[in-house]
C-alpha cells in the first residue's frame, strides 16, 4: 500500500486503525517502521524499561527485558544485517542478478 505524508505530515492509515497506539521507529537508512502498542499503565510500562541504557539496534525507543536478556544475540544480527542486508534485500540482489543454482523446480 502506497501512502504519501501530506504537507502537515500527517499520513492516514483508514479508519480501522483509528484510536490505537504505535511506536515509531525511524532506521537509519531512512525506513520508518510503525509497531502496534498497547497502552500500559505507567507504572509497568517503566517497570518494562527498566533494564539499563542499552537500546537494541534500529532505533528502538526502550529495550524490553528478552532484549536485554538477548543483547548479544540481537547486536550479532544487527552486524548481519548491516553487512549481507535483510533478506529481502539479498532476495532482490539475487532476483536482479539473473541467477539460479538449479534447485527444486528448476532446471540450473
Amino acid at each position: 500500500m502506497l501512502k504519501e505524508v501530506g504537507a502537515s505530515g500527517q499520513i492516514s492509515l483508514g479508519k480501522r486503525l483509528a484510536g490505537q497506539l504505535f511506536e515509531v521507529v525511524y532506521h537509519p537508512d531512512g525506513r520508518v517502521e510503525l509497531l502496534p502498542m498497547r497502552a500500559v499503565p505507567a507504572r509497568a510500562a517503566a517497570a518494562a524499561d527498566d533494564v539499563g541504557d542499552w537500546r537494541p539496534p534500529g532505533g528502538y525507543a526502550s529495550a524490553s527485558r528478552w532484549a536485554h536478556d538477548n543483547r548479544d544475540a540481537l547486536e550479532v544480527y544487527a552486524r548481519d544485517i548491516e553487512a549481507e542486508g535483510t533478506a529481502a534485500q539479498q532476495l532482490q540482489r539475487f532476483l536482479e542478478s539473473g541467477a539460479t543454482d538449479g534447485g527444486p523446480g528448476g532446471e540450473g
